[in-house]
């Protein structure tokens, strides 16, 4: 991971597939703007101060994000409103100059190929995140005793997530209930990545039909 300090408002840093791989990270992660993308987006920012002495001036920054070869990023930031985001332009045609073409368009087409499977994983998924154990158990009481929802409940820390797959609710039902939970809970965006994370990191405190169990426990 290299810095270059542009000037006294405009850092670019410079992040090889190897720096990727060490934090566990793909370029979907950044461009989704996911939980761990987000993360390590705002240690980049904050690093910056110890490596090339950058210190924010104000309150908003604008940041530009390009894939280069091997997997690697060159992530561009500033915090001159306009003026500062054209110096970033300018700075990033002069990296784009030694791209592998070819490696950036991998790159944008393992982007869009994330991007369908998560939509996919919507469309049969959908995780939501209690703050209190009583508000899952609401929130499953109000959904009708003749759906069947195939629905698992897990705690990590101090949260609830319920998970609910579509299975053999009709779209129409199953968006019905997924638009109830927000009464209730946060939404998290659905992948492969969370389940696992919370099948191996979180108490899994209901294996199956969890809906079903709760709403029997809150009569």
């Amino acid at each position: 991971m290299k810095y270059k300090k542009i000037n006294e408002a405009t850092v670019q840093c410079i992040i090889s597939g190897e720096d990727m791989e060490e934090y566990g990270l793909t370029i979907a992660d950044i461009f989704e703007r996911n939980e761990k993308g987000e993360g390590f987006l705002r240690d980049i920012v904050e690093r910056a101060h110890d490596e090339v002495g950058y210190s924010m001036k104000g309150d908003n920054i604008a940041m530009q994000i390009t894939p280069i070869r091997d997997e690697g990023l060159v992530i561009t930031f500033s915090d001159a409103g306009i003026a500062g985001f054209q110096n970033m332009l300018e700075h990033i045609k002069e990296v784009l100059a030694g791209i592998d073409t070819e490696a950036m368009s991998d790159a944008i087409k393992a982007l869009a190929d994330s991007n369908k499977r998560k939509r996919g994983f919507e469309d049969s998924c959908r995780i939501f995140a209690f703050s209190a154990l009583n508000h899952a158990m609401r929130y499953c009481a109000a959904i009708p005793s003749e759906l069947s929802v195939r629905s698992h409940l897990y705690k990590d820390r101090e949260i609830y997530y319920l998970v609910i797959e579509k299975q053999r609710l009709s779209r129409k039902n199953f968006n019905k209930i997924s638009a109830q939970a927000i009464e209730f809970a946060t939404l998290v965006v659905p992948s492969e990545e969370k389940l696992i994370y919370l099948s191996e990191h979180g108490e899994c405190l209901i294996k199956d039909r969890a809906v079903s169990w709760l709403r029997r426990i809150s009569r």
